[in-house]
């Protein structure tokens, strides 16, 4: 009988590790696994001189001959690698890193798959974040992989993360947040609304992220957008445009007011004359959530739909 234990670097047990043995032709003779503290037994059929092989999707394998008499003998098995650990917590980063503000820390999300796999596409180990966001791989050989992070509700990231031989390796995971933002276009005089108005919502860089036409109602939807800044148009008599940020703890609703041009000199004034509580362009602007702001160039925020 060979017996033995699996071990790392560090000394600790290898739990799960296979042991294969085999003849010198190559021929399978029998196969173990580690129990939890690296223990193992292989019963080779008659003495001789035998091939042991151990091996461990998180260790590197090894592979020994090993000469059998007539009495048990123990043989160790040391694994080189796995002795890195990597962890964090898995959430919602709290700041959005706009208008001058850092990011903070990750608020943590419970029940979150986190997948580890390597250059090869082969997945090393799985794992789901506890109530608190906090996540934990132990057991890692040296090495580049791929960390994704994937929820029900939110879109998936997925991460770079480089780890060493030994030691502990701290990262964390923000997720993708989205954010649905509606609206309503309204004129500014009657405070009707406006149907088939066109709502465009532009991102900080000044690229178009999507326009929606207003219905019977005057409401528009864009699902899906990513917190950050953005400025919102309107248009349908004169445009109006309001700068935005979309992001937890703010109203997820914009109220654009369009003012209609006057007819033969009579009704609401053309867009750019002078008129109370208009910005300067016939343009009439109002947030609605936790206050009430008029101008096209103030700001009104959206949060997680």
């Amino acid at each position: 009988m060979i017996f033995g234990r699996v071990t790392r670097g560090a000394g600790a047990p290898v739990p799960g590790a296979a042991l294969t043995l085999c003849d010198l032709a190559g021929d399978q003779l029998g196969r173990a696994a580690a129990d939890e503290g690296g223990h193992y037994q292989l019963v080779p059929p008659t003495g001789g001189t035998y091939l042991v092989i151990c091996s461990s999707s998180t260790h590197q394998p090894q592979a020994s001959l090993v000469a059998v008499a007539d009495r048990p003998l123990r043989h160790d098995v040391g694994l080189a690698g796995g002795g890195a650990t990597l962890g964090g917590t898995v959430g919602v980063r709290l700041g959005s890193g706009t208008n001058g503000d850092e990011a903070g820390a990750v608020s943590g999300q419970g029940d979150v798959v986190l997948t580890l796999t390597d250059v090869r596409g082969t997945v090393v180990a799985v794992t789901r974040s506890d109530a608190d966001g906090a996540y934990r791989f132990a057991d890692l050989t040296e090495g580049t992989y791929t960390l994704t992070a994937a929820t029900t509700h939110l879109a998936p990231v997925a991460e770079t993360v480089r780890l060493p031989a030994e030691g502990h390796v701290a990262h964390d995971v923000a997720l993708a947040t989205r954010t649905r933002l509606t609206g309503t276009v309204r004129s500014a005089g009657a405070g009707r609304p406006v149907a088939e108005a066109l709502a465009t919502l532009v991102g900080e860089d000044g690229h178009v992220v999507g326009s929606r036409v207003t219905g019977d109602d005057g409401a528009f939807r864009f699902d899906d957008v990513a917190h950050g800044v953005y400025t919102i148009t309107a248009s349908g008599y004169a445009p109006v445009a309001s700068e935005i940020e979309i992001g937890p703890g703010h109203p997820s609703e914009v109220v654009l007011n369009l003012v209609p041009p006057s007819v033969d000199g009579h009704g609401a004034p053309w867009p750019g004359s002078d008129h109370a509580g208009s910005n300067g362009a016939g343009q009439h602007v109002h947030q609605r959530g936790s206050e009430d702001v008029t101008g096209a160039g103030d700001r009104t925020a959206g949060e997680r739909g």
